[in-house]
Parts: C-alpha cells; sequence; structure tokens
C-alpha cells in the first residue's frame, strides 16, 4: 500500500509538470485625471492617496492635491478634489514638489533671490528654507520618510555634497565615495536608509548610506554608471544602471545584490524609481523615443499600464513615478493630441487605483 501510495503522489507531480501553469493575472486599475495641464513633475501618493504636482514653467508653483474617492472606470477630475499651493520662497517664483509623507509634508526645490534651494512645506508653517550645508549657497531637497528626514544635496564652490536633514539635528552632510568629487541622495526609508548617488574613480555609482557609513551598490554587467532612487522598509533599492545598450532598471537587495527588472517586450530602455513595501517597483520602460508607464510586480513580471486602464483618447501613460503601500501609483502622461514646445504633450497626471484585491 506505501509503494502503491508513493507511485500516485510521483505520478501526480509528474501531470502537474506537463499542465501549463497560469500566468499571474494582472491587476486592473480605476483611474482618475487630477486635472494638472502643463505638469512638468509629480511625486506620491502617499498613503491617503495625496500627491504634489509642479505645473507650467515661468513662475511654476506646485501644489498638494487630495483626490476625491471614485467608485470605477475613469473618472474625470472632480470638483471636491482638494488642492493646496505650496507657495513661493520669498523674492523666488517657482516651487518644484519632489516627495510627500503619510502626514502630508512636502519637500521641494524653491528658488530665493539668488540660487534654488531645499525646501520643506507643512499645513501649519507653509514653505520653508531648510538651509544649506557650511559654505554652500544652494540645493534641492529630494526625498522624505514618515519620521520626517529629509535628504537631498547641497551645491557651492566646494561642488555638490548629499545631506541628510533632521528637525533635531539640522543639515548633516552625508560622504561621498572614496575618491568621488560629488554625492546626491534621492531617497529615505523610515528606518533612516539613504539611497543616491556617488562620484567614484570608476564614474557615478548608485550608493546607500547607513549608521554613518556608504556603500557602493555597484552597476549591472556591462554597465558603466548607476543610480539608487527608490527604498522601501525591507531595504529594497530601485534605480538604473547606464551602459552602452542603453538604461537598465535594477533591483537591489543585501542578500541577492544588484539584479536586472526586465524591459518591456523589445525595448532597450528601463528605469525603476519607486518601490513599496509589498515589493513591487514602478518606472517607465520602451524606447527612449516610445516610454510606457511599467510595474513590475513582486514576482518579477513587468506590465504596461497602459494596457490595465481604459484611457482617453490621445493619452498614453509614459512614465510611473510612485507607488504606495495600497498599491495606488501615480503616472505622468503625454497627450498626443497636443504638442507643446518643451515637454511636447507630457502635461497631465493620472492616479491609478487598484480595483480588486
Amino acid at each position: 500500500m506505501k509503494a502503491h501510495g508513493l507511485g500516485c503522489i510521483v505520478l501526480s507531480l509528474f501531470i502537474l509538470l506537463l499542465v501549463p501553469q497560469q500566468a499571474e493575472p494582472a491587476q486592473s486599475y480605476t483611474i482618475q485625471d487630477l486635472g494638472i495641464g502643463d505638469a512638468v513633475r509629480a511625486a506620491g501618493p502617499n498613503l491617503s492617496g495625496q500627491v504634489v504636482v509642479r505645473s507650467g514653467f515661468s513662475a511654476a508653483r506646485s501644489s498638494r492635491i487630495t483626490p476625491s474617492v471614485t467608485t470605477g472606470g475613469t473618472s474625470s477630475a472632480a470638483s471636491s478634489d482638494s488642492v493646496a499651493s505650496l507657495g513661493l520662497l520669498s523674492a523666488g517664483n517657482h516651487t518644484t514638489a519632489n516627495a510627500i509623507n503619510d502626514s502630508g509634508t512636502v519637500v521641494a526645490s524653491a528658488n530665493g533671490p539668488t540660487s534654488v534651494r531645499p525646501a520643506i512645506w507643512t499645513i501649519t508653517g507653509g514653505l520653508q528654507d531648510l538651509g544649506a550645508l557650511p559654505g554652500d549657497n544652494a540645493g534641492e531637497a529630494f526625498g522624505i520618510n514618515n519620521p520626517g528626514a529629509v535628504v537631498g544635496y547641497s551645491g557651492g564652490s566646494q561642488g555638490i555634497r548629499a545631506f541628510l536633514w533632521t528637525a533635531s539635528a539640522g543639515m548633516q552632510r552625508l560622504n561621498a565615495l572614496p575618491g568621488g568629487d560629488f554625492s546626491k541622495a534621492f531617497g529615505i526609508n523610515d528606518n533612516g536608509l539613504v539611497v543616491g548617488s556617488s562620484g567614484s574613480p570608476r564614474g557615478t555609482r548608485a550608493v546607500v548610506w547607513s549608521r554613518g557609513g556608504i556603500q557602493d551598490l555597484g552597476t549591472l554587467p556591462g554597465a558603466s554608471t548607476s543610480e539608487a532612487y527608490g527604498v522601501n522598509n525591507q531595504g529594497s533599492v530601485v534605480g538604473y544602471s547606464m551602459g552602452p545598450a542603453g538604461n537598465s532598471a535594477f533591483i537591489w537587495t543585501s542578500q541577492n545584490g544588484m539584479r536586472p527588472l526586465d524591459p518591456l517586450g523589445s525595448g532597450n530602455f528601463s528605469r525603476a524609481v519607486a518601490i513599496n513595501d509589498r515589493g513591487d517597483v514602478v518606472g517607465a520602460s520602451g524606447s527612449l523615443q516610445s516610454e510606457r508607464a511599467v510595474l513590475w510586480r513582486a514576482q518579477g513580471t513587468v506590465q504596461d499600464l497602459n494596457l490595465l486602464v481604459s484611457l482617453p483618447p490621445g493619452i498614453v501613460l509614459s512614465e510611473a513615478v510612485g507607488i504606495n503601500a495600497r498599491g495606488q501609483i501615480l503616472t505622468l502622461a503625454r497627450d498626443e493630441s497636443k504638442t507643446h514646445l518643451f515637454h511636447e504633450g507630457f502635461n497631465r497626471v493620472f492616479l491609478l487605483t487598484p480595483s480588486g484585491p
């Protein structure tokens, strides 16, 4: 009887191997037009679905948007959407919002009388200049975590240097790699792990700063440079590596090192910019002439977000710029029915919300 039972198990396993495995089902999304024209940059969403968007060129402004709730399908921007302008620094005429945390605090790059400055915006304090490292007079703030720590770079006659800012300790310099002459910080997780890029004798490298130290993440095979843009609370890092064959998105973990993320179709271009705590990654892929917003599922599959939603005529989702823990995705889009001198119709912002589990 035991031998017979073992034979049944072996036969069952053999049959399972012969049966084609079902592909992972594609997630479906509702899509919401946030009603922003001439969008230059967007960031978010945070856990509440709030996003920040810069629109316009001269005298540009940035706004924090709390979208109205959608129930399905495609939604136009609703009149109940809450839009709050981030304002300007004294004597400034443009503000570019770069990140938003779950409490709605925003970090930005805003110009003052003589230079662009790193800035922070809060509901109670408005837009405030974060200052610069000693000897510097300019900079930008690119990332903020939920505890409120901010990262970016400070610049001046001494070059470009990454910084970490906290309300208690102020602005502190983050070192470059040995032999490197610059550094920039782009993202920070809730545990204080910072990611960005640094100069090195071998070229620009994606790096992680942790507990005062800096780690070179290397490059993908055949590439010469790399940059890291996003990090989740598990310490997984995403970005892209650049070489003669083009830009290739990567994911890095301390266990497996740097691994490529598959491009879309036969494209030779991909860029990963954000990752959530489930391990889902977003960015862009295709070719430089035809970018598509993409989602790399934690299981490794790449999906063109244009195929997962119902889009208005002429709209192409060209880059996914953020994803939150709920799986909501923020995308920039081109309106191919219009021509814009500076950004070729790259002027719409859409929020995608999963319509199922």
